[in-house]
């Protein structure tokens, strides 16, 4: 379906391997327009193979022919990586997770809110899979990022360093659940609540430690602010 963006009409799309070669183009803008090299890692074209493996698992947002943003999933299974080990989840629940890989969008289309639709997007996908959860890692230098994933309903549950030493939060959702399948919580939806500086990375973790969890940001003088609760 087609939708106005701020500068022409764009449109999504499921994407196969036939798309390669504009995702890879629409990569290296993004690489080259990056304010941190930690924001965002690059893949090469060996990694996209097991990512078309799966139907539904790329979504393009395209102007014309032109691809100006993409998501992509990926179904670990019980690889090493699984970002359900890194939640301590159940082994026998490792093969019910889903990982949010990528959602890039290009520097022109930004502020369409194209991020938050092709996440959306794509939870509904996986819901139909039939996945329990849903996991993504979210740099602590990309706080757009972070607001649009926490606004479609994943929270914070863990903080630590991943591939090459970069500094990630792990975001986690059970879509299983009813709760889970509510986008970001409301009011009132934890007992208690704590507000943290993004910056401020061994407190959050402390925060995590303790039971809490992420499920908002907003932007003050102080900065990026992190809201933690706990119930």
């Amino acid at each position: 379906m087609a939708e106005q963006a701020k500068h022409s009409l764009f449109e999504t799309k499921f994407l196969d391997e036939s798309s390669l070669p504009d995702l890879l183009r629409l990569q290296e803008v993004i690489v080259a327009n990056l304010p941190c090299p930690e924001v965002f890692m690059l893949h090469d074209e060996r990694y996209f193979p097991e990512i078309f493996r799966h139907e539904r698992s790329a979504i393009g947002a395209m102007v014309g022919d032109e691809l100006i943003a993409y998501s992509i999933i990926r179904i670990p299974g019980l690889a090493g990586d699984n970002l359900g080990r890194d939640l301590n989840l159940p082994q026998d629940e490792l093969t019910g997770v889903c990982h949010l890989q990528a959602i890039v969008v290009h520097p022109d289309f930004r502020g369409n809110g194209l991020q938050r639709k092709l996440a959306a997007a794509h939870l509904h996908v996986i819901e139909e899979m039939g996945c329990k959860h849903v996991c993504c890692t979210v740099s602590p230098k990309n706080p757009v990022s972070l607001a649009n994933i926490l606004s479609c309903g994943l929270v914070i549950k863990g903080m630590r360093p991943k591939l090459h030493g970069w500094c990630r939060y792990i975001l986690h959702k059970d879509i299983s659940s009813p709760v889970g399948r509510a986008e970001a919580a409301g009011p009132g939806a934890y007992k208690k609540e704590i507000r943290i500086c993004s910056d401020d990375i061994k407190g959050q973790i402390d925060l995590l430690k303790r039971g809490y969890e992420g499920f908002k940001t907003a932007f003050n003088s102080e900065g990026i602010i992190v809201f933690y609760g706990k119930n």
